[in-house]
């Protein structure tokens, strides 16, 4: 596109209230005006003119819950994405091992025991079978777990003797050696850090592949919920003019002292590199079973989930962030870190608009905590395809619980944001399946699902329509609304992003056909 171009002829969706035009004018990569007929206006006579032919333009999707840099990684990792069946996992993760040296880490992820028969959980020693005395780290799907090998626990020193660590679970075989399970962030790290990062050039492929990736779905923006690491490549990227996307960014809450001893603030950064908050985790996972909840799991009744940081530190760490004007982004899923989240940061002094708190997930949320959601004008930070894949497993788990996860027509009627993205690389980078997710709720013919791969595979031999609580569709354009200007009310930026507006970029899609 030239400097100074018109769009005409087209159905420019602005996410304004309901405002849509048929012109658009951009300058510099900015919008300089919007209306109908411009290209009849004598201050655009020399734009070079575009016709869309009636195609429908809306703003840039912005998927506002990701691990871009982790997913960059992703790319050059197996991918056990929709494996159904344990022994083909253990297939695939032989055949990766051999372009390998006999020393190499195996990196990996996406196992989903649920899609196993009789939901099986592995352990090392299937793992060593394949990768030899090979260090292996492999992600669960929800990224909750991690299936390592027993050279893997030797080098992270993790034995019979270590004990759980607080917010974690080494699970254990009945002599208490590691069965090469380990849970939520405090299990795994020890291992996960072991990982070596990969050489500067490898890295900028992979990053380059994901940004294809992005450009494909029309993602032009993401908010990132990656370690320091991460930011630590984003920074490089932009310096180099080659970020290629408007990250907001959200670290750590152990990263919160070195942020303050940098003097940043909620904001720093420019047009392409943010500083947006930062992330707490609240409790684990549904496929994990470690998400907390009020109820025991339906299908482990001894377990109710995982309290990974208590109410009273969300609120300090709340406090301590809040001298920097930074929001908390806490990951909740199960009702009762849900509740405790609520109730953290009804002790947590308020924040200067326009910061705003989010809840990551909200999966399962009583209904009498809704009302608490909108007192303190937290976002619901959603993703909608996990809508869909999980529909199985949140009734396996939930029962009839099930009612109260997902309820994005609830949370909408009382008036609370939702911000809409995939947790990619959990589920694929993809707004237009979210959407589809959102208003739709079903497995079955219609449905949204990767192009390929063994997750897409499935979902298309299924047969007929789940719908999963219909009365908690919503609609097609309120979904849009969720992956474009809801990430920016998200984010603080409702005056400067997600819209299609005078003085905003010219951050846009061009949609073949309505969707869904």
């Amino acid at each position: 596109m030239k400097s100074r171009s018109l769009i005409y002829n087209a159905n420019i969706l602005t996410q304004d209230r309901r405002l849509a035009v048929d012109s658009m004018a951009i300058e510099r990569g900015r919008i300089v005006a919007v209306g109908d007929n411009l290209r009849g206006v004598g201050p655009f006579a020399g734009f070079d003119r575009i016709d869309l032919r009636r195609r429908t333009v809306v703003p840039g999707f912005v998927d506002a819950h990701t691990h871009f840099y982790y997913y960059a990684l992703s790319l050059g990792r197996i991918d056990l994405h929709g494996v159904d069946s344990l022994d083909e996992c253990l297939r695939l993760i032989r055949g990766f091992c051999r372009g390998l040296g006999p020393d190499d880490w195996v990196v990996g992820e996406g196992y989903r025991p649920d899609l196993f028969a009789g939901r099986v959980e592995p352990d090392r020693r299937q793992l060593d079978r394949v990768v030899g005395r090979r260090p292996a780290f492999i992600f669960s799907h929800d990224q909750h777990s991690a299936w390592v090998s027993t050279r893997a626990l030797e080098l992270a020193g993790l034995t019979r003797r270590t004990p759980d660590p607080a917010g974690g679970v080494i699970e254990r075989d009945p002599d208490g050696s590691p069965r090469g399970l380990l849970r939520e962030i405090p299990g795994y790290d020890p291992v996960f850090r072991l990982i070596p990062a990969p050489s500067r050039p490898l890295l900028d492929r992979l990053y380059g592949r994901a940004l294809a990736q992005a450009y494909r779905r029309g993602v032009t923006g993401v908010h990132s919920f990656d370690g320091p690491a991460g930011f630590a490549w984003f920074i490089e990227r932009a310096a180099r003019g080659a970020l290629g996307l408007r990250i907001n960014y959200y670290a750590p809450a152990p990263g919160l002292p070195e942020l303050r001893a940098a003097g940043t603030r909620y904001g720093a950064g420019d047009d392409f590199l943010r500083v947006a908050g930062i992330k707490i985790f609240a409790d684990g996972s549904l496929g994990s079973r470690t998400a907390l909840c009020y109820q025991p799991y339906r299908d482990d009744r001894r377990n109710r989930g995982v309290e990974v940081t208590p109410p009273g530190k969300i609120a300090s760490l709340a406090r301590a962030a809040a001298r920097l004007g930074l929001p908390c982004a806490i990951h909740a899923i199960g009702d009762r870190a849900v509740a405790n989240v609520l109730d953290a940061l009804a002790a947590a002094p308020p924040l200067r608009p326009p910061a705003r708190h989010r809840i990551e997930h909200l999966q399962l949320v009583r209904r009498r905590d809704l009302p608490r959601l909108k007192k303190l004008n937290i976002v619901a930070s959603v993703q909608p395809q996990q809508t869909v894949s999980d529909i199985e497993m949140v009734r396996a788990a939930w029962g009839g619980r099930a009612k109260d996860a997902y309820i994005f027509r609830a949370l909408l009627d009382l008036g609370i944001d939702l911000a809409f993205g995939s947790d990619v690389p959990i589920e694929p980078l993809d707004p237009l399946a979210g959407i589809a997710a959102a208003v739709r709720r079903a497995h079955g013919p219609g449905e949204a699902f990767p192009d390929s791969g063994p997750a897409g595979k499935r979902a298309r031999r299924g047969a007929g329509r789940d719908v999963f609580h219909p009365e908690q569709r919503i609609t097609a354009a309120e979904a849009l609304f969720a992956f474009t200007a809801g990430p920016a009310i998200a984010a603080g930026q409702a005056e400067c992003r997600g819209r299609l507006l005078p003085g905003y970029p010219a951050d846009f899609v061009i949609l073949e056909r309505e969707s869904p």
